[in-house]
């Protein structure tokens, strides 16, 4: 994909660059490699897999950068179907929750690039709050739970098989669905990855044909924007991803958000958001695993391609290149 300069762009003098080029290289090896060799000076977001991102930022050619990313404040999930059994009950939904060992799964797949969640809202996003119910792993609780449903292992210590849908990009999915299936068998919870590509990804969980899809979800700075479209009653449309697809309906939960985002300062929004967050983690309508702390990695001779909270997605106009 090639962009060239603008000659009447609104902003004299810019942009400074004469153009850029998108190269779309599929394999992760092959990223790697020409972000290495100088052939791509930029990569952003996860075009490097978690795995390799600590040792390219140490090559003398780059320079790393955690900033850019407090717009989009992605966000790491799990979807449950709300509208089918075991899901329905609330009890089995906490059961996964403290089935999975999140930290494992920041520390040693999203290598450092993502923080256990802990609700909703993503920590460097506003009116966050920590203060809420906590999911440490915990098998024994998660089995206890099971048990109190009426859940009873068969002769193979199965209790319930599920499925679950990768967020179709990249490696370090993959590998978080498979961990995801050892912790879960071990709560006798048998897990079936059905992989598949973008477009299956987007129509089976729009159309709610999955048990669990993995997602990942953009914020936008405000709760108003990127958060309350996942949780709202009014936003259950079969048929449209990014909405309220795991189908919880909570008409508390729909009274504080709409009030939220109306009210008239940041102290009665920060109450507000608070009263939802707290409401959200005790009915866990979604498996909540880490917000992203991704990084962009420029090659030294590029300057001021991140100056705002949209990082390398801005305009890049002031973004100016070094011979060396």
């Amino acid at each position: 994909i090639e962009l060239v300069k603008n000659e009447h762009y609104w902003k004299e003098g810019r942009p400074y660059l004469d153009g850029i080029t998108y190269r779309v290289i599929p394999d992760s090896a092959s990223r790697r490699v020409a972000l290495e060799q100088g052939t791509v000076l930029q990569a952003w977001l996860q075009d490097i897999e978690p795995v390799d991102v600590a040792r390219v930022a140490k090559l003398p050619t780059i320079n790393q950068t955690h900033k850019g990313y407090e717009y989009w404040s992605t966000m790491q999930w799990i979807e449950l179907n709300g509208g089918r059994k075991p899901f329905s009950d609330k009890r089995f939904r906490q059961a996964l929750m403290y089935g999975i060992n999140r930290q494992f799964i920041a520390d040693k797949i999203m290598f450092g690039s993502g923080t256990v969640a802990t609700g909703p809202i993503h920590h460097n996003t506003r009116f966050y709050d920590a203060n809420v119910k906590k999911y440490p792993y915990d098998p024994k609780q998660a089995i206890a739970l099971l048990d109190e449903m009426g859940l009873k292992p068969d002769a193979k210590g199965v209790r319930a098989t599920i499925g679950l849908i990768p967020l179709p990009y990249g490696e370090m999915p993959r590998r978080t669905a498979e961990y995801i299936k050892q912790n879960l068998a071990k709560i006798g919870v048998a897990v079936t990855i059905e992989s598949t590509d973008v477009g299956g990804w987007t129509s089976r969980v729009g159309n709610w044909d999955f048990d669990m899809g993995a997602n990942g979800v953009f914020q936008y700075g405000d709760p108003a924007i990127g958060v309350s479209r996942t949780y709202l009653g009014s936003n259950i449309k079969k048929g449209l991803m990014f909405s309220n697809t795991s189908q919880y309906n909570n008409p508390k939960v729909d009274e504080l958000f709409n009030a939220a985002a109306t009210a008239a300062t940041d102290e009665e929004r920060q109450k507000l958001y608070s009263e939802a967050q707290r409401i959200l983690v005790e009915d866990v309508p979604v498996l909540w695993l880490a917000d992203t702390n991704y990084s962009t990695l420029l090659n030294k001779r590029v300057h001021d391609a991140v100056t705002t909270a949209l990082g390398v997605v801005d305009t890049q106009s002031d973004t100016w290149l070094s011979k060396e």
